[in-house]
């Protein structure tokens, strides 16, 4: 018979628990499984209304059929009574125009009324609420941005879902940490789930959309924290729309496979090619809404002038109108013509602008996608007839898809990744990655988000959350450097003068002090070689040159040392006797400050 040492049972029961936290855990799988429902329900929500208002105002109202990506859910009118459905089908194409100008105004007055800040495409606004807003959104901006979008998009503008649902999901998680009182850092981590868990459930491309909210925070770096709670979010949110709105991915593509290294070539030209037009997009864009803030109106009627100029478009060009997303099915199975594609590229970026910049709620990643797989399109048909045994154009419409919004988001790997699960396509998944990089290297200095800092310690919040630890437990004692019999000169001093109290101690600033023996400043040894370069070390004194004060102590812990570093912008910093206000012990170098903390953080590490 077995027996069971309960004992023993109950010490590896222990050390298993102490091994794996079972609370945290199951915590933080609660609240990344909430976010997802969340998302699950909003995008559906979301995804439906939209398309009821877009086909009881386009269809029904102004008579123009809008092409469909090939995964569209296919919610149809007809599920309302069959006299409604009559009753609003007027089929008058001039209706168009009005239809936009409606939207916009509608979008202008919820959005300016009650939740300024759902202004626009949506997703800079949740990037400036990660770095500058400790991840707070406030709780009625989801909802006000859900109606405005639906109003803005489904009446015609040019604009995406991406923007919105990003802004509705993450104000979600933000409320979730506010109201249960977490941390500023957990409020950020499921801010950053909102995000994946939005964009990735409404584009059924989940693990694009974990790693979009990551990437897009920065233009050259990657906010990790969220990561595995955008994970876990994207796929509960995605699982549960799929199962409503059907398991197709948005477009349907032949299977394409990359077999020709030749192909690289070409695939670096394109990628250089719709690199600059996402420059011009992104310049087209800001400078429209530069054109909008200088109109002196009311804020909410300006995205009615947006919508109605997208409306004169629209009229004459209908396929500029929506998302655009059918049209770009249509340059994948090869059925558009090269210059509709051409055109219908560059008036979309002027429908666009018109719509966002105006103050218009929805989102640039759609336009993106459409602009950049048409310019694909063209790029692979003018290629497919100068060498027919080529990859067909359908491919290069993918690769511009991922190349365009890689470079005009800084989102290289998450570009690739969505396009992949969007169309299915992972046999083009090395040009993919190919083509979005070079043109993300290439457009670093360019973003639709202008709220993208540059990396975690541009980021005010990130930077001291990431060094307050290690900072405040290192102390100026452990890195200065001591020098004995340390001079301080006076502010009388002459230039001249003042070099040569610097050959008496082994430092590059030195302290200056008043007639009393206060010390009222610091001169640095570059400052005087320049003057006496320049002939005048015996007119300039030490006043003249002189800057603020930054004066460490023993005890001080490294982030005072890091402060004074930063706002003085000098190599050193002179350390002061212990109990002394005019003596010095030493100086502390930038390049000590940084050995000891790399020291501690590869400490730490191992």
């Amino acid at each position: 018979m077995l027996k069971i040492n309960s004992r023993k049972l109950r010490t590896n029961l222990h050390d298993l628990g102490q091994a794996v936290n079972v609370i945290t855990t199951g915590r933080w799988l609660f609240y990344c499984v909430i976010i997802g429902i969340c998302a699950g329900i909003f995008a559906t929500m979301f995804s439906y209304l939209l398309e009821i208002i877009q086909e009881f105002t386009i269809q029904h109202m102004a008579g123009i059929t809008l092409a469909k990506p090939a995964g569209d859910s296919g919610i149809s009118l007809l599920m309302f009574p069959e006299a409604l459905i009559r009753a609003i089908s007027f089929h008058q194409r001039w209706l168009i125009i009005v239809l936009p100008t409606f939207g916009g105004l509608i979008s202008g007055l919820l959005v300016f009324t009650f939740a300024p800040e759902a202004e626009g495409h949506g997703t800079d606004a949740v990037i400036r609420a990660f770095h500058h807003n400790k991840g707070y959104i406030r709780p009625v901006v989801p909802f006000v941005k859900l109606i405005a979008s639906v109003f803005t998009i489904g009446t015609g503008g040019s604009a995406g879902k991406e923007g919105p649902i990003a802004q509705i999901v993450a104000g979600i998680g933000s409320y979730m940490g506010t109201k249960l009182k977490m941390s500023v850092k957990e409020r950020k981590i499921w801010l950053t789930a909102g995000i994946g868990a939005g964009i990735g459930t409404i584009f059924k491309a989940p693990i694009g959309g974990a790693l979009f909210a990551s990437e897009v925070i920065y233009s050259k770096d990657f906010e990790s924290e969220g990561l595995v709670a955008s994970i876990i979010s994207s796929i509960v949110g995605y699982s549960i729309y799929a199962s409503i709105d059907g398991w197709d991915p948005i477009f349907s593509f032949n299977t394409v496979k990359f077999t020709n290294p030749y192909e690289l070539f070409w695939f670096i030209l394109l990628a250089l090619v719709v690199m600059v037009a996402g420059m011009i997009y992104t310049k087209v864009f800001y400078g429209t809404k530069e054109l909008f803030d200088k109109i002196d109106i009311p804020p909410h009627v300006k995205p009615a002038i947006g919508g109605f100029v997208v409306g004169c478009i629209g009229y004459f060009f209908p396929a500029v109108l929506g998302s655009s997303y059918g049209y770009l099915q249509e340059a994948l199975n090869g059925h558009l013509a090269l210059t509709f594609m051409l055109a219908l590229a560059g008036i979309k970026i002027i429908a666009t602008s018109f719509t966002i910049s105006s103050g218009g709620s929805g989102g640039v990643f759609a336009p993106s996608l459409v602009i950049g797989g048409l310019l694909g399109g063209v790029f692979g048909a003018g290629l497919q007839h100068i060498y027919p045994g080529m990859m067909g154009p359908e491919a290069y419409v993918l690769v511009g898809m991922a190349a365009f919004f890689a470079g005009a988001a800084n989102v290289p790997v998450a570009a690739t990744i969505m396009i992949t699960e969007m169309c299915k396509s992972y046999g083009l998944l090395v040009p993919l990655i190919f083509a979005s990089a070079i043109a993300y290297l290439g457009a670093q200095n360019w973003s639709i988000y202008i709220e993208q800092l540059e990396n975690r310690l541009s980021s005010a919040s990130v930077r001291d959350n990431f060094l307050s630890n290690v900072l405040e437990r290192l102390k100026v004692r452990t890195a200065f450097l001591r020098i004995p019999n340390m001079p301080v000169i006076n502010h009388r001093c002459k230039a001249s003068e003042i070099l040569d109290r610097f050959t008496e101690a082994d430092a590059i600033i030195l302290p200056v002090a008043n007639d009393e023996d206060n010390i009222v400043g610091m001169i640095s040894l570059y400052d005087v070689r320049a003057l006496i370069r320049q002939d005048v070390g015996d007119v300039i004194i030490a006043a003249d040159i002189m800057v603020p004060p930054k004066l460490l102590h023993l005890s001080d812990p490294f982030n005072v040392a890091f402060e004074y570093f930063r706002e003085s912008g000098e190599p050193e910093l002179p350390v002061l006797k212990p109990g002394s206000k005019n003596k010095f012990i030493g100086v502390l170098s930038e390049r000590e400050f940084l050995l000891s903390y790399e020291r501690s953080m590869t400490k730490n590490r191992t």
